[in-house]
């Protein structure tokens, strides 16, 4: 079971980048989290993308090869404050994703696991013209772990953030396979 439940308020103070806190529990074991929160929006085949990305400690401790993330996605520009449904479909609702794994780039020693959000709630509580954006999310999630693809793990997460605009080869320049 994954859980992040928010443990303070985010302060742009700390980081150039904006900042997330949480608790996440993956299968009943649980740890506190907190790191660096950044958005973009990104133009796709089906136009553009807003995507949400709130990371484990430093931003570029996630790479290609271990990586510790939760990323929300919505098709079209940044949404403006309100409340908007995380739902595993694609149309107008947000795509959730919660991800922890170590080496990545070795099927044979990779540990971790995926999910993706299944219900709940990525609220916008405050954007400002100086590129910060804050909120709140709640979801449910089911995902699989990537030593055992057939193993089923289910989760739930809940945590708060304001993310600072950054450009989207930002988030290219991870190595990260985000589709984006």
């Amino acid at each position: 079971m994954i859980a992040l439940v928010a443990l303070a308020g985010c302060d742009s103070e700390d980081s150039l980048l904006g900042e997330f806190v949480g608790r996440v529990e993956v299968d009943a074991e649980a740890r506190a989290v907190d790191g660096e929160a950044v958005y973009t929006v990104v133009e796709t085949a089906s136009g553009p993308e807003f995507v949400l990305g709130l990371f484990v400690g430093d931003l570029y401790e996630s790479d290609y090869d271990a990586y510790d993330y939760v990323l929300f996605r919505r098709p079209g520009d940044r949404p403006g404050v309100g409340a908007y449904a995380i739902a595993d479909e694609q149309d107008r609702s947000v795509a959730a994703t919660i991800a922890k794994v170590d080496e990545a780039d070795d099927p044979l020693e990779s540990v971790g696991a995926v999910l993706r959000g299944v219900d709940g709630t990525l609220a916008l509580t405050r954007i400002d013209s100086y590129g910060f954006l804050a909120g709140s999310f709640e979801f449910d999630a089911d995902g699989l772990t990537v030593t055992s693809p057939t193993r089923r793990v289910g989760g739930a997460a809940q945590g708060t953030f304001e993310a600072r605009y950054v450009p989207p080869a930002t988030f290219r320049r991870l190595g990260l396979d985000l589709g984006i």
